[in-house]
């Protein structure tokens, strides 16, 4: 995976909320879909605000000693989402819609945080979000084999991601490696029926 240049320079991401108008996506999801469709697709707007909104990455970045960039917010947001997914695709036809609404929002955030980052050649951009997207996509793939398979597997998965194969404390990956397994076994043992009435994921500190 190649470093994007552009949304790795240092740039506050900690104090930067979620941009987009919920009340306003909520009200366009409830004329264009069915009633059973339209609640996925709400559940899953709440969903990914329970991570950009709740999530002390602050924290996050300190624990992990990740630099406060975008690209650091995107991965960090990215395992978040991956860990919903997981949990997620065990519910059919409502589990997918889901998915594909968690990323729908996740790429029209991004495109209002790129907005934010200062002035640079929209094609630069552009190219840049795209290497992600195909990045997000080997990148699921990766977490998929290793939480399925061994804590080295996953680990090796989190270094190429996170640290782009760069020097890690190794430190760093058991803590996440540990915290990952841990917060998906917690969310395999939420029940559908308590995402739908909370509305949120109450999310455990990463130490």
């Amino acid at each position: 995976m190649t470093r994007p240049q552009y949304l790795c320079r240092p740039v506050s991401t900690t104090d930067t909320q979620r941009s987009y108008n919920f009340k306003t996506l909520t009200a366009n999801i409830a004329n264009k879909f069915s009633l059973s469709k339209s609640r996925s697709r709400v559940l899953a707007y709440l969903l990914f605000e329970s991570i950009v909104d709740h999530i002390d990455y602050a924290e996050i970045f300190k624990t992990l000693k990740l630099p406060d960039t975008f690209y650091s917010w995107f991965v960090v947001t990215e395992l978040y989402l991956w860990m919903l997914m997981v949990r997620f695709m065990a519910e059919g036809e409502d589990g997918e819609c889901l998915r594909n609404t968690i990323l729908e929002v996740l790429w029209a955030d991004v495109d209002q945080r790129v907005k934010k980052l200062g002035e640079a050649r929209l094609s630069t951009v552009r190219a840049q979000i795209i290497e992600l997207s195909d990045q997000l996509r080997a990148a699921i793939i990766a977490y998929d084999e290793g939480l399925q398979t061994s804590d080295v597997v996953l680990a090796g998965a989190l270094w190429r991601r996170l640290y782009q194969q760069g020097t890690v404390d190794p430190e760093c990956l058991d803590v996440l490696v540990k915290y990952i397994r841990r917060q998906v076994k917690l969310l395999d043992n939420t029940a559908h029926e308590e995402f739908k009435k909370n509305k949120t994921v109450k999310w455990e500190p990463i130490q």
